[in-house]
């Protein structure tokens, strides 16, 4: 009996010292949980600190005209953080940027570009953003915004910079243009801040045809203010016949002097430049080693444009990406024609395409020759020779 009763008090006290280890297991397990979620709530906290902390580092750069190299590497990790969430338009609806959005039907949002036409002035930059954006994944800003040149809009940071962004969903490449941004020396280093891995297009042409595109747009400005009416001669050459190398705008046409600056802190593999005088006799060919270098897929058709005999450049049929070659109805060459169906032409505006001065084939010479060396300096930075005259 006594046997037995001792037998049962040593399970009881077996089973009493099992129950205390599950019991102590699962307390050490909750305990190992409760920690994890405590450290998941401070690397949260974390992060949000490192975000408000990033932030304050773009906008106090923003005064100095600098970016530490910190922040530069946090914005370049970051996903813009979601405001307004719609539903992506349909091809064919109208978001006042881009008549083709992406046929990825997902939640868009306002994003930083990933995309910078840089320059330069009146080298093409409206009429090659126009032509790109017939792509459904190119989300056009349809105005210069020019917040990396002009020190009071990059004072307002880089949410102000998104908000001037059209809506554009994850597939699409947001694309700004500001010419002037090729030639202003803060700009390289204020893009790299916002993004190091943007990609870069610059268009340009034939700098003595440039320079007289320039004359002639400083000239209409001039007749609006009511100045008198001067010959591209009288400025662009000094009186003793040489050129006159404080023009400002001859300056712009010395290419190899600003690609300096953007190659020193941007890699060639992310700069594409643009043949403008080519883009002007025929714009497909010169898309699509564009749309090559950003990764997408051919959609941009060479029936999608036609020559306007009066403007005398081409213009856009207005047919969208998706359409058969079967279903297209080209544009006559009369600026007055209509389109079939629902379509539309689109010409660039008035202030472009404005006639050359007339100017003596000597002036031509000398000036041809002056940018003869600064050329051949540009063709060997770029590895491509555009053939520009020498005499």
């Amino acid at each position: 009996m006594g046997r037995r009763r001792s037998f049962g008090s040593r399970l009881l006290a077996g089973l009493a010292l099992a129950s205390m280890s599950i019991c102590l297991v699962l307390l050490h397990q909750l305990s190992q949980d409760g920690k994890a979620a405590i450290g998941g709530a401070t690397n949260e906290a974390i992060e949000r600190r490192q975000r408000h902390s990033h932030r304050y580092l773009l906008m106090a750069a923003a005064g100095s005209g600098s970016v530490p190299a910190a922040a530069s590497a946090i914005e370049s990790k970051q996903q813009p953080s979601p405001t307004a969430k719609e539903t992506a338009p349909r091809n064919g609806e109208d978001n006042n940027n881009n008549n083709n959005q992406s046929s990825t039907s997902d939640a868009v949002d306002r994003r930083l570009p990933r995309l910078l036409i840089i320059g330069v002035r009146k080298g093409g930059t409206r009429a090659l953003l126009e032509m790109l954006n017939l792509h459904r994944d190119i989300a056009m800003v349809p105005v210069e915004v020019h917040f990396f040149d002009k020190f009071d809009n990059y004072q307002r940071g880089l949410d102000w910079y998104r908000s001037q962004m059209p809506l554009s969903s994850d597939a699409q490449l947001t694309v700004e243009k500001s010419p002037s941004y090729y030639v202003t020396p803060e700009v390289p280093e204020r893009v790299y801040a916002m993004n190091p891995h943007v990609q870069l297009v610059l268009i340009v042409r034939d700098p003595v045809t440039r320079l007289l595109s320039d004359f002639a747009q400083i000239e209409a400005s001039r007749a609006a203010q009511n100045l008198p009416n001067r010959r591209f001669q009288d400025v662009a050459l000094l009186p003793n016949g040489e050129v006159n190398t404080q023009n400002r705008a001859l300056h712009v046409s010395l290419y190899a002097k600003f690609l300096s600056r953007w190659l020193h802190v941007f890699p060639r593999r992310q700069l594409h430049i643009v043949d403008g005088d080519r883009l002007i006799r025929d714009p497909w060919p010169e898309l699509q080693k564009v749309e090559r270098f950003l990764g997408l897929e051919h959609l941009i058709r060479r029936d999608q444009f036609y020559f306007n005999a009066t403007k005398g450049f081409y213009c856009l049929t207005g047919t969208p990406t998706d359409v058969s070659n079967d279903n297209v109805t080209l544009a006559t060459a009369d600026e007055n024609s209509h389109h079939s169906h629902h379509y539309h032409h689109k010409c660039l505006a008035g202030s472009k395409g404005r006639r050359h001065p007339q100017v003596p084939d000597e002036v031509i010479s000398v000036l041809r020759q002056f940018f003869a060396p600064h050329n051949r300096k540009f063709f060997a930075m770029v590895g491509q020779d555009f053939d520009w005259p020498e005499q």
